[in-house]
């Protein structure tokens, strides 16, 4: 049998309130994600409501319990203190955490997505274009988390994609050639910008992707592709997109 106590770093993605001062807090950690229990921390006296902050990495020692562990102890390691300073990048914010909790299984090991959510949460401030940010932490989160879209080669036949395909069928799991675009009758016929995009911010690094720009328009095709994909992959509708796209078209 394992320690009671054990200690684990990790990011917090939602909190949610429950009982009279208890909060429930999901954490994306190196190993995967967990939830667990932080008794008392609303009341003014808690000495964890300050560590315990949306979007923070944070030092955590638990317990484990029957049905949930609990949260004994908690040292904030950063709070991302910039990404809250304007409103595009506290909207950006929100939502890849929860495109982190909705990808993310509660017993997968994913430390791919730990890393991709703390780089993203660093360059979010600076990035020239947030849009470009948040495409590619989507790829790279789907990619971490096991649900990797084809781009490169046709998803039913396997031949490397030319600039010519042009449809995306979220059924069959990515790009469909000319001669396989029959294969799926409800497949999506799209811009060739916007799928060079999609390639782009697939392969490439943060470093390089966030300082591509492209027009709006391109930006809201590929925004509402990719979150078709993560729907049908996680079963969930991202609440926080809507925050954001109000955000973005009142920036615009």
């Amino acid at each position: 049998m394992g320690e009671r106590l054990y200690r684990t770093t990790g990011i917090i993605i939602r909190r949610m309130d429950v009982g009279e001062a208890d909060r429930l807090i999901t954490v994306l950690t190196p190993e995967g994600k967990l939830t667990a229990t932080a008794r008392g921390v609303r009341k003014t006296a808690s000495k964890l409501a300050g560590h315990l902050e949306l979007l923070s990495e944070c030092q955590l020692q638990l317990a484990r319990g029957r049905s949930r562990d609990v949260i004994t102890q908690s040292m904030a390691l950063s709070r991302f203190e910039p990404v809250h300073n304007a409103l595009l990048t506290m909207a950006a914010g929100y939502y890849v955490a929860e495109l982190a909790d909705a990808m993310v299984a509660d017993e997968e090991t994913a430390p791919g997505a730990y890393t991709c959510l703390k780089q993203t949460l660093q360059h979010l401030p600076t990035a020239p274009t947030v849009d470009m940010v948040l495409h590619w932490y989507t790829l790279q989160l789907c990619d971490a988390a096991g649900y990797r879209p084809q781009l490169v080669t046709c998803v039913v036949c396997g031949q490397m994609l030319t600039e010519a395909a042009e449809r995306w069928s979220v059924r069959q799991g990515g790009m469909l050639c000319n001669d396989c675009r029959r294969m799926d009758s409800q497949a999506q016929l799209i811009e060739l910008a916007v799928f060079k995009v999609l390639r782009f911010t697939q392969r490439e690094s943060l470093a390089v992707v966030m300082t591509i720009k492209q027009p709006p328009e391109v930006h809201d095709r590929v925004f509402a592709l990719l979150r078709q994909w993560v729907m049908q992959q996680s079963e969930r509708r991202l609440r926080s997109a809507t925050f954001l796209d109000d955000v973005r078209r009142a920036q615009s």
